[in-house]
């Protein structure tokens, strides 16, 4: 039988030792932020095989703000009034979900320069993405076998 790998839920009694270990031991690559585990806004899965546990996946919602679509002509004060606005509801909504994040993704360097001035930081950690409704139906030679 091929090697496998499973997930199972978190069982904070018996994993949260081993995985505050390979949190701290990873702590270098892995952008760990104990805070989001102290308000309860991460899920973890664990990983294992037939060794036993061989990780642990902690997995934080957030809000990822991805484009803008103003009236085009629109003044930029406007916009910008519209964009504050906005953010009072976006903050108060993201308290009320428990959500620890928001990430505001654009090329509009005027975009960046306004939410720089109202509390967005700029994010200098490498992202990927998985886009759900491209997983199925793809043409036969882009599919890849990974053991």
């Amino acid at each position: 039988m091929a090697h496998q790998v499973w997930i199972r839920p978190f069982n904070k009694d018996t994993d949260a030792r081993l995985l505050v270990e390979w949190l701290f031991a990873g702590r270098e690559q892995n952008r760990f932020d104990p805070e989001q585990f102290k308000k309860g806004q991460v899920r973890v899965f664990t990983a294992f095989d037939e060794s036993g546990i061989i990780g642990f996946i902690p997995v934080a919602r957030c809000y990822l703000v991805e484009s803008l679509a103003f009236k085009p002509g629109l003044s930029p004060v406007t916009e910008a009034q519209a964009l504050q606005a906005w953010q009072r509801v976006f903050v108060n909504e993201a308290f009320e979900t428990n959500t620890s994040d928001a990430f505001f993704v654009t090329y509009d360097e005027t975009v960046l320069e306004f939410a720089r001035r109202y509390g967005w930081r700029d994010v200098t950690v490498p992202m990927v993405n998985l886009r759900f409704a491209e997983l199925e139906g793809k043409p036969e030679e882009q599919h890849e076998d990974h053991d």
